[in-house]
Parts: C-alpha cells; sequence; structure tokens
C-alpha cells in the first residue's frame, strides 16, 4: 500500500521514503525515478509523514522519529486509533487515520480517512488531496473506522474469493480455466459497470435478473439456503474484531 501512494504522488510531488529493506531501497530507486530513498533522517523536514507500517511495528518505529512541530501524520495501519499516535508522539500531533484498500495498486481505490483530536478541517482536505492519488475517500467518525476496514480494506478480498471459487465451480462444469475466467471476469466487470451506471441498487437488479422459477432463482435458492447473507455479515463481524484487536 505504501508503494501506491508512492506510484500515485511522486510524479507531482517531493517524495522521500524511509526503507531499511536493502533490496527493496533499490528496487524502489530503480522504478520510481527522482524519488528520495533513505532512513528516517528524511522525515526531518518534512511537513507531512504518511506512517505506511505494519500495526505492529508501529510504536518501534514512531520511537526513532525525530521530534518536529507543525507536522500532519496520516496513518494507514489498521486498528491503531489517533490516539495511539497523539500518545505516542510529541504534544498536539495532528493526525488523520487513514485505511486505503488493494485497488489504490491501480489508482482505483476506495479510502475511509478520520480526524484526530488535533487534526483542522485542512489537515483533512490535505489528506484527502494526497488520498485522492490513490482512489476515492470517504470521511467518517473514528469508531466506524475498524468498520471501514472490514468492508473495504479488507473487501478485495472477499471478491478474489468470490471469483475463485466461482472459476472453480466453472471449470467443474466443464470449461478450460481460460474460457472460465473470460466468462467470470466479464460477466464481474460489466456487472459492476451496470451497478455504478444504473439508477437501481443491487437488489433491485438482483430482482430484475432473476425470472420467477428460472435458471437464475435455481441458483439464488441455493445462495439463501446456505445463509450466504449471514455469512457474510459474519465475516466483516470478524474482520472488524480483528482491527479492534490490532490497537490492542
Amino acid at each position: 500500500m505504501g508503494e501506491a501512494l508512492v506510484k500515485g504522488l511522486y510524479a507531482k510531488h517531493c517524495v522521500h521514503v524511509c526503507e531499511s529493506n536493502v533490496p527493496r531501497v533499490k528496487y524502489l530507486r530503480n522504478k520510481y525515478k527522482g524519488i528520495v530513498v533513505g532512513d528516517l533522517s528524511l522525515v526531518e523536514k518534512a511537513s507531512v509523514i504518511i506512517l505506511a507500517v505494519k500495526p505492529q511495528d508501529m510504536e518501534m518505529v514512531l520511537k526513532q522519529i525525530p521530534s518536529g512541530k507543525d507536522r500532519l501524520y496520516i496513518s494507514i495501519a489498521a486498528g491503531l486509533t489517533t490516539k495511539f499516535f497523539e500518545k505516542h508522539l510529541e504534544e498536539k500531533v495532528r493526525v488523520v487515520r487513514a485505511m486505503p484498500n488493494m485497488p489504490a495498486l491501480i489508482a482505483e481505490g476506495i479510502t475511509g480517512i478520520c480526524a484526530g483530536h488535533f487534526a483542522k478541517s485542512t489537515d483533512l482536505k490535505l489528506a484527502q488531496s494526497i488520498l485522492s492519488t490513490i482512489g476515492q475517500t470517504v470521511i467518517v467518525k473514528e469508531p466506524m473506522m475498524d468498520a471501514v476496514t472490514a468492508v473495504s480494506g479488507s473487501g478485495p478480498a472477499y471478491v478474489f474469493l468470490f471469483v475463485e471459487q466461482w472459476i472453480n465451480a466453472a471449470v467443474k462444469l466443464g470449461f478450460d480455466r481460460l474460457q472460465a475466467k473470460q466468462l467470470v471476469y466479464k460477466t464481474l466487470l460489466g456487472s459492476a459497470h451496470l451497478l455504478q451506471q444504473s439508477q437501481f441498487d443491487a437488489g433491485e437488479l438482483r430482482v430484475k435478473v432473476t425470472s420467477k422459477g428460472g435458471t437464475t432463482q435455481a441458483a439464488m435458492d441455493v445462495f439463501s439456503k446456505g445463509k450466504f447473507d449471514q455469512l457474510i455479515y459474519k465475516a466483516l463481524l470478524a474482520a472488524k474484531k480483528r482491527a479492534k484487536e490490532l490497537a490492542k
């Protein structure tokens, strides 16, 4: 996700990347000409610091950041609250918490953001401007951030799992894998575009394509008997719970 931000920002902005992994440093320098890659001393003059490290590594990283006033910190670490950063950084630190998702890699992501106690409205606008390089943003209250993680942060995996099993099922019906991918991918993309452009919501479109007593209805009956709706909800609850656990 950090690289997605680099990819979105480096063409129009001065980007400095703090990276300790030597092969990764070489990769970044070769792929993104003009960016500066080094250690945490690079942040001394930075006005905006994007924290794109694993939650379990965050406290260690924060201890190494040189002190400095009038900075905006943007965190994309799952589960870690703005209070966590306000506790571990300088007094009255300005923090924006963000949760992007994997389509950010192709600038098609969606990022939920919220402001910390000392962040200003201008900080939120700046964070939106930065994160718009990887897709759209949605401002929410902080208590909703774990739900954002469950719905959209982890969401691409739900789609990939469904598509993976959809393709496997098509192969079992007799298609070769290439044909199965072609049929499923185009159905998925076409349906997503239709959903985005239609005046009808997902439920209404489902009803329109499901003729009573027809083939689609037969499939829908199987999903219903398998309690597909409850399974989705339970999965999201599990992801939300795990996001809360990561903050501890």
